[in-house]
């Protein structure tokens, strides 16, 4: 689970902006909406609002970024166009950026804090957050490391340490180090760098769930939730099925693309390539099972007013029914699984009422797992029957251009306030401030 984040000197943000999931001591509705992590308790939904340029996708883009350079292991694989630093203050320019980042993990809650510029990290910090005070797991400072001894385990500090400072780089990530090459000298650098690789995802506008039709065919519960809840949402599809169709030798020997696809498919057994069908815009999973080469893609099947059966490809769906279908393995995840699931414009191409009806299944569920962040212009999901007022936050930039966050919770939000109407009314900020229109001749 997420508990917090804050970046500081990045993309839009100057001073340290935090946003977090901790639950308001204001707030008692939603109960179910509570998970506890440890010492810490902690919401499983929050949505994000503000105007267009506010700052709400660049939160999402350095929890991205974070993942990424953990994930990559050095700065030296990361491209940086331009500086990443806030650029409208002459001292931010030439300052290392920030993010700082509260997880929990393994039973354990984890702090992560980095500081870093284009070319090297500056200050790295793993915590192991407590009740009452934290303890440092790992620290370089200075182009130094140091090392809690007492949570290494079968390796003699002082070598460990002499190792790390000679084969660390300025710019490469200790966790990332720690975690893919001594996860049993550092178990719990090991469990921190695990969460970052397995638990946290992150969807942007453009993201495509490529795997739908493989997961659809091996998982049973999977393809019960998705043809339990696709006939609810009215989009004319009575079900999905795959279609699962064995790719010959002479289809492979007959063209180079399928050649590279099969021996790329030998080499992982029963794990799935992705590749869009050019022809109608679908998805194809290559899979390779029981010796040969499958092909699998997802129809969509109709119902005409005498019960027959229409098969349709997934291309000539609508892009809002396409991305509904592409969404049902995220709240799968978030349903029946852990993790930490994190999406830009989760609306997007989405009929208002189709996502809210989905969030408000989500809010209502006494056995969700998962947690989901997300940002939003939806404003018909300002509805206190699915959010709490802790779980909606903004954005809003200030004077300085500098993207400020706070939650709804600030302000004394009675339980039957439309919040909605508040909300466009502009009584919260997180909205945009046009000039009249009949100034410019409109």
């Amino acid at each position: 689970m997420l508990l917090r984040f804050v970046a500081q000197n990045l993309a839009s943000f100057k001073n340290a902006v935090e946003f977090n999931s901790f639950p308001s001591s204001k707030t008692h509705s939603h109960e179910n909406h509570k998970i506890e992590c440890g010492h810490a308790t902690v919401l499983r939904l929050s949505a994000i609002y503000g105007a267009n340029g506010a700052g709400k996708s660049n939160l999402i883009g350095c929890i991205q970024q974070l993942k990424g350079m953990v994930e990559s292991e050095s700065l030296s694989h990361f491209i940086f166009p331009e500086p990443p630093a806030f650029k409208f203050n002459e001292e931010c320019l030439i300052s290392p950026s920030g993010m700082a980042i509260e997880f929990f993990a393994d039973g354990n809650v984890f702090y992560y804090h980095i500081e870093f510029n284009t070319q090297e990290v500056v200050v790295e910090e793993l915590f192991l957050s407590k009740k009452t005070k934290d303890i440092k797991l790992f620290a370089r400072e200075d182009k130094g490391i140091s090392i809690n001894a007492d949570y290494m385990v079968n390796a003699s500090s002082e070598q460990f340490l002499d190792a790390l400072n000679r084969l660390v780089r300025p710019d490469m990530f200790l966790l990332s180090f720690l975690g893919k090459y001594y996860p049993k000298e550092m178990p719990l650098a090991s469990s921190a760098f695990s969460w970052f690789t397995r638990s946290l995802e992150i969807f942007r506008p453009d993201s495509i769930a490529g795997f739908v039709p493989h997961l659809l065919d091996m998982n049973p519960d999977f393809e019960k939730l998705v043809n339990e809840t696709i006939p609810q949402m009215k989009t004319g599809i009575s079900k999905l099925a795959v279609k699962k169709e064995v790719v010959s030798e002479d289809e492979i020997k007959g063209s180079p693309e399928l050649q590279q696809i099969a021996k790329r498919a030998k080499t992982q057994p029963s794990i799935p390539l992705s590749k869009i069908d050019s022809q109608n815009g679908g998805t194809i999973n290559y899979v390779f099972e029981d010796n040969l080469l499958y092909m699998k893609t997802l129809v969509s099947i109709h119902q005409k007013i005498d019960g027959t059966e229409v098969e349709m490809t997934i291309g000539s769906e609508s892009d809002g029914t396409r991305r509904l279908i592409e969404y049902m393995p995220l709240f799968y995840a978030v349903t029946r699984q852990g993790g930490v699931y994190i999406v830009d414009e989760i609306e997007r191409s989405m009929h208002p009422i189709l996502i809210k009806d989905i969030i408000q299944k989500l809010s209502e569920s006494n056995t969700a797992k998962g947690q989901l962040v997300f940002t939003t212009h939806e404003s018909g999901l300002l509805d206190q029957s699915i959010f709490r007022p802790d779980e909606i936050w903004f954005a809003q930039k200030d004077s300085e251009q500098a993207t400020q966050l706070y939650p709804l919770s600030d302000y004394n939000i009675h339980k039957t306030a439309n919040i909605e109407n508040g909300y466009l009314n502009g009584r919260y900020g997180g909205i945009p401030f046009l000039s009249n229109l009949k100034d410019l001749h409109w």
